[in-house]
């Protein structure tokens, strides 16, 4: 649960909303009020999707259908407006925890209560089915845990055709069944249960692209299913549909009293506590304030350096550029187009001064290089420009820079953003306006459907959690466990954590998952306990305060074990938080150090002498998408073809490039599917970070 961004509203539909609760594939979810006080999930559809063709009739669809369907475990839509300026849906609100994050703070369920959980989701999908309808999403995160049993959400209101890959049917993922029933909700429900029990995805996790693939060609992992529940996964996960159970069948196969199926003490205990919370006081709603007087924005300075020009004022907007003068007053002033002799030039979206600077830096740098030396030995058959913005890692400087550079039509693909905080917003506004986006830092996008431009070219955060457990357990030899979700990283820690804990194998490793609340300022007693406990490694999937913090404290607590955390924790904010105590920890990044490898010493001495300094994060990564970007425009103009931001991403998602850093490629839907190192090692030494070289991929 998060705080109302300025940019939400505060009343829709006669709700008073009150936090945002999750983002949907959809839209957001926001935790509101109605007016006589009832809390409600309130769902309001992203302005994209709702003006998709098709879309509206499909949400119609969804709600008039669901809103006739009640059932005892089954969340439906209570009301929805599916016509107006902003379409929405609201849902009874259930304030239990999803099963993913349960699963990743405690592990596996015990079979009995895995049997209970199957029984009352097949009873809620039954009454679906007894409508003739089906719910087509059904998933760990649409699992809700009550003190009464479990509540299965995301039932209407969704307009989508089909569900979330890794939990759809085969003949789903074949496209066969482009209208989904109660058999493709079956075997979900089988992959449901298959992940409850063993506490990770039946076909584990990847790409959507991946996981369609592993549903069509390979049988599920069910290593680990308790012979009490195999045959019944097993059943629910049979390739031809016509065998499957129904959910009638499954109820009478599962269920069992209460009382025998209950959830361990510590799971239970944390469903208490979520439902026993009280919930947050509404903003208080106060007239807006008269408008300040418009004072005329500063003229911009612009300052020479190498022969680039860099735009030294700040600008309306809050965002520095590096441009070429003119052109960019003309496009601020709401041109779209560039004049015909301003040639090409390739945007770069980027945070200078917030939070991530330490990578918009280095993909700056790197992206600088490769430009210049384009201009200047590459004989280019038409004239280049770079365009950097920074957007300082704010969401709404973020929007204002995408906006900027969508509307200069001589941007034909843009390099960024840097940080996940920004990137859903202005991956949709590229995606709109038809740019290119090669994304270089952000961890995460979710699912690529929503964002058709997005070149994403690193390995998701997924995939970084995904070769933890191998380099713990072969690698540092480990036997025990300590593995922290930090609330405060949000999203980024529990994608981590539900990677480490679903991908180690707990035949070999011990773990011990604890979650850090949001605000935990002191981790004196998590260190304690795993300093106590033996702990070989602890993991830690947090940002780097918490991570130096940790750090700190372990030293402290006598702990002599190993420390890890992935790249959100490396950089200087940690050896300063840390001090002494950062010595020996180590780091799983998806950047490397080129000077660390032969291949790269030519890049670093260039780039010291441009810049008089070594390459940072990402700086040689910038470089080969700039140069990627640039041979494909070479290839399309060499050709005679007209240089267009739909023929260069249609390149693009066809190339292989093999740069300094990594080999980049993308499959169809713009996911990462290069070959090589899929993330790299560094360690705390001497108030320093050093390169350790790649990190084994799992199955290596």
């Amino acid at each position: 649960m998060k705080p109302l961004e300025p940019t939400d509203p505060r009343r829709i539909g006669g709700y008073r909303l009150l936090r945002r609760l999750a983002r949907g594939r959809t839209g957001l979810v926001y935790l509101a009020t109605s007016l006589g006080g009832t809390p409600t999930a309130l769902k309001v559809i992203d302005p994209q999707h709702s003006r998709a063709p098709g879309f509206r009739a499909r949400f119609e669809r969804d709600v008039a259908a669901a809103r006739h369907v009640t059932a005892r475990g089954l969340a439906t839509v209570l009301a929805a407006d599916t016509a107006g300026t902003t379409t929405w849906a609201a849902h009874p609100y259930v304030p239990g925890p999803p099963l993913p994050e349960v699963l990743a703070a405690h592990g596996p369920l015990p079979p009995r209560a895995t049997r209970l959980l199957g029984a009352r989701l097949a009873e809620a999908l039954g009454a679906v089915h007894d409508a003739g309808l089906a719910h087509r999403d059904v998933r760990p995160g649409h699992v809700l845990l009550m003190p009464d049993g479990p509540v299965l959400t995301g039932f209407g209101g969704s307009g989508t055709r089909t569900g979330q890959p890794g939990y759809l049917s085969p003949e789903q993922a074949r496209g066969v069944a482009l209208s989904p029933g109660p058999a493709d909700d079956v075997f979900a429900l089988g992959c449901v249960l298959a992940h409850a029990v063993t506490g990770r995805p039946p076909f584990g996790r990847g790409t959507d692209q991946e996981l369609l693939l592993r549903a069509l060609t390979e049988p599920p992992d069910l290593a680990d299913v308790p012979r009490s529940l195999l045959e019944v996964v097993q059943a629910c996960l049979h390739r031809d549909p016509v065998p499957r159970p129904t959910a009638a069948d499954l109820r009478a196969e599962l269920d069992l009293p209460a009382a025998d199926g209950r959830l361990p003490d510590p799971v239970a205990r944390r469903v208490a506590a979520r439902v026993a919370a009280p919930l947050p006081e509404p903003h208080p709603e106060r007239p807006p304030p008269a408008p300040a007087p418009r004072a005329a924005p500063p003229e911009p300075t612009l300052v020479r350096r190498r022969g680039v020009l860099v735009l030294g004022a700040a600008t309306a907007v809050g965002v520095v550029g590096v441009l070429a003068g003119r052109e960019f007053l003309d496009a601020r002033r709401g041109g779209a187009t560039a004049p015909a002799d301003a040639g090409y030039a390739i945007g770069l979206h980027t945070d200078l001064t917030g939070s991530r600077a330490h990578f918009g830096r280095g993909q700056e740098r790197g992206v600088t290089m490769a430009v210049e030396e384009l201009n200047k030995l590459g004989r280019l058959p038409f004239a280049l420009r770079l365009l950097p913005v920074d957007d300082r890692g704010d969401p709404d400087l973020a929007v204002a820079a995408a906006r900027q550079l969508a509307a200069d039509r001589s941007v034909l693909a843009v390099i960024g953003p840097t940080g996940d905080e920004v990137a859903g917003v202005a991956a949709d506004i590229y995606a709109e306006a038809g740019v290119p986006l090669l994304a270089l830092s952000v961890g995460s996008f979710g699912s690529r459907e929503e964002y058709g431009t997005l070149l994403h070219a690193r390995p998701d955060v997924g995939y970084t959690g995904l070769v933890i457990p191998g380099y713990v357990t072969d690698g540092l030899g480990a036997h025990r466990v300590g593995l922290i979700d930090d609330r405060a990283a949000d999203t980024y820690s529990s994608l981590t954590t539900r990677a480490v804990s679903g991908a180690i194998d707990r035949a070999r490793i011990e773990l011990l998952p604890r979650v850090v609340p949001v605000g935990t300022e002191d981790f004196t007693p998590v260190a304690a306990e795993f300093a106590d406990a033996d702990i070989d490694v602890v993991v830690y999937c947090g940002f780097a305060r918490g991570a130096g913090r940790l750090a700190r404290a372990l030293r402290e607590a006598g702990f002599t074990g190993r420390g890890l955390a992935t790249q959100e924790a490396l950089g200087p904010v940690f050896l300063r938080e840390a001090g002494d105590a950062a010595e020996g920890w180590l780091f799983v990044a998806t950047y490397t150090d080129p000077g660390g490898e032969e291949a790269g010493q030519g890049f670093v001495s260039v780039h010291r002498e441009r810049f008089g300094s070594a390459p940072g994060p990402y700086a040689a990564e910038g470089y080969d998408a700039a140069r990627m970007l640039v041979d494909a425009m070479r290839g399309a103009a060499e050709e005679g073809a007209r240089l267009t931001r739909a023929g260069l991403l249609s390149r693009l998602r066809g190339a292989r490039y093999h740069g300094v850093a990594r080999e980049l490629a993308f499959d169809a839907a713009g996911h990462y599917a290069g070959e090589g190192p899929m993330a790299y090692l560094y360690e705390a030494e001497s108030g320093e970070f050093r390169f350790r070289g790649p990190v084994p991929s799992p199955g290596t």
